[in-house]
């Protein structure tokens, strides 16, 4: 999401973090099994669907 990742002290508006990770969930998961996953007080995972 950028030239680095965020740190943990990110001051930033956590609302324009979430806005883009929906518009990126819209638009790579669209038709799919999700690849982007919220990990609770983490941040985010990028994850391949389990081949069945």
């Amino acid at each position: 999401m950028g030239h680095r990742p965020l740190q943990y002290d990110f001051g930033g508006n956590s609302v324009v973090v979430e806005r883009f990770v929906s518009n990126l969930r819209r638009k790579i998961d669209h038709g799919r099994a999700p690849l982007l996953h919220t990990v609770r007080g983490v941040g985010y995972s990028l994850r391949q669907p389990a081949v069945r």
